[in-house]
């Protein structure tokens, strides 16, 4: 039982941490659009290290599902197993509130992503499009042959 609570302290310390990676990943979104580019750098910095920390959390979320499915002899163990499985109705409340919960983030950190990846794209397609119709490209400035063929200066200086 003593690990089950372990695993249920590990998974609220996902859902803070799930919580906070989306509220960062909004303001991230906010910073693309506004073209605010060292606070775009500053919150990629951010994510980074709460990534860092994801895989921290997810290793020892593993490592308890791991030592329960031995408990319980079995070789795969899901979050529904040990909630249908706990005896205590209180944990098995909290265990099902927090598989909801992080069910609910994983899917907003999915689209927010999808919406960044967007973002991303279209902000790089628009500096290409204006470095083409300045002249300082033929084609893509930031694909394979970026730099290739661009038009000399007077001065020799590219």
């Amino acid at each position: 039982m003593e690990d089950i609570r372990h695993l249920s302290e590990v998974l609220k310390s996902q859902v803070a941490l799930y919580s906070e990676l989306a509220e960062l990943m909004d303001c991230e979104k906010q910073s693309i659009v506004s073209w605010a580019i060292d606070k775009t750098v500053e919150l990629t910095k951010q994510k980074e290290v709460l990534l860092r920390r994801e895989r921290i959390q997810e290793e020892a979320r593993n490592a308890l599902f791991a030592k329960l499915a031995a408990k319980f002899g079995v070789e795969h163990l899901t979050l529904a197993d040990i909630i249908r499985n706990t005896s205590d109705e209180d944990l098995s409340d909290t265990l099902q509130q927090l598989s909801d919960r992080l069910v609910e983030l994983v899917g907003q950190i999915h689209t927010a992503n999808l919406n960044l990846r967007m973002l991303y794209n279209t902000n790089s397609r628009l500096i290409s499009d204006f470095f083409t119709a300045v002249g300082l490209s033929n084609g893509n400035a930031y694909g394979p042959k970026a730099g290739q063929n661009r038009p000399s200066t007077t001065y020799g200086i590219v």
